[in-house]
């Protein structure tokens, strides 16, 4: 009797974590580079959102919500040579809300992105923003359990006006010129095929 409750509970605790381990795309992970100064000597690395809600099992198909209000910049204070004082997250941070984000006069403060299409060294992803879609073919290369796709995308494709206002807003401190390509990296768990 003791050997087949045991049998049972083993069964259905398996049963249970039958979702837990099937493939899923949450943890993959979203950061971007963005560039100032006409050389893009100004560089600043490691950017992601404290708010992304990413949907899928499977890697074609899934989804993630962007709360662009969540912007985090705090990774990298580098200000060429030397760094940023920690206060210069913030600063960064309300002049990106306040100066481009804010200023988009579609949508709700979100953006989405959805895989639409994997092939072997690439994916498309479509790009929802201010209420355009553009479709974004990353690169994608193995290093080790993950995948990570790299590609550029321009914010002037989606709020050319808001950008304008962004780069005057921040013409200091991007040393006189903003660059509205950013490059966007996804670093895709091994578990999201």
């Amino acid at each position: 009797m003791i050997k087949k409750q045991i049998l049972l509970t083993s069964t259905a605790l398996l049963l249970l974590s039958g979702p837990l381990l099937a493939d899923s795309c949450s943890d993959t992970k979203l950061d971007f580079t963005f560039y100032g100064a006409k050389d893009k000597s100004y560089v600043v690395t490691k950017n992601t959102f404290k708010s992304i809600e990413i949907k899928g099992d499977k890697l074609e198909g899934a989804t993630a919500t962007i709360d662009l209000l969540s912007i985090d910049t705090s990774a990298d204070l580098s200000n060429g040579k030397s760094k940023w004082p920690a206060m210069m997250v913030k600063i960064r941070d309300n002049n990106t809300i306040n100066g481009l984000f804010k200023k988009f006069t579609k949508g709700d403060g979100k953006a989405t992105a959805k895989i639409t299409k994997v092939e072997e060294k690439s994916i498309d992803v479509e790009i929802t923003m201010n209420g355009k879609t553009e479709t974004l073919k990353m690169e994608t290369k193995k290093e080790g359990k993950t995948t990570v796709a790299t590609g550029t995308l321009d914010i002037n494709k989606f709020a050319p006006e808001a950008f304008k206002n962004f780069a005057k807003l921040c013409s200091g401190f991007h040393k006189g010129f903003s660059h509205s390509e950013i490059d966007l990296i996804l670093t895709i768990p091994e578990t999201c095929k």
